[in-house]
Formats: structure tokens, sequence, C-alpha cells
């Protein structure tokens, strides 16, 4: 029977938790991912529709939080940090509206 190599501290460490860098890298990438979906689909709806589409999303973060045993504070951070993340995304969205519609109107003169 093959034995099982043994590995040193270090490598066990390095092997089961990733360092700080690639968490805050694979933070940014999805945060950085989020806002360019949000952008794109909140250009795509009027009001109503977006007023849903929040408080669907805050609901289903507020589920999944509970779900998973998150403390009230920790959910109640992370409705707030999506409610930011909504907000950045629709006054992005609002400006490349702005810019193509000021864009097409240049044209027409």
């Amino acid at each position: 029977m093959p034995k099982a190599k043994n590995l040193t501290e270090s490598e066990t460490t390095s092997a089961v938790a990733p360092s700080i860098g690639e968490i805050m890298g694979r933070l940014l990438v999805l945060d950085m991912m989020a806002a360019s979906a949000t952008v794109r689909l909140l250009r795509l709806h009027d009001g109503q529709e977006k007023a849903e589409l929040t408080a669907q999303i805050l609901h289903e973060i507020d589920s999944t939080c509970r779900r998973r045993g998150l403390h009230l504070r920790d959910i109640l951070d992370a409705q707030d940090y999506a409610k930011k993340i909504l907000s950045d995304a629709q006054a992005h969205a609002d400006r490349l509206d702005d810019i193509k519609f000021g864009y097409l109107d240049r044209n027409r003169n």
C-alpha cells in the first residue's frame, strides 16, 4: 500500500486556505460582475419592475442568509451592500442612457 505524502505545515495551510490576496481578487471580480450585470438589467426595466427586482433581491438575501445561520446584523449589512450596488448600478445606467440619448439627439440637429 503506498504511503501518503507527509505535508509540512506551510504546505497544508496553503493547500487548504486561500491567501487574502486571492480572496480579495475573487471578491473584486464578483463585485465588478454584479455591478456590470445589474447595470444592464436595470436599463431594460421600467420603474415598477426595478422596484420589484430590488425587493426580490433583498428577500432572497434575507432567506439565503437565514438558511445559512447568519446573524440579523450580518443580514442587514448584506442587504445594505446590495442596495449600494443597486443604487450605483442605477446611477451608472442612467448616465449611459443620458450619453446614448444625448448622442442620438446630436445627430438629429
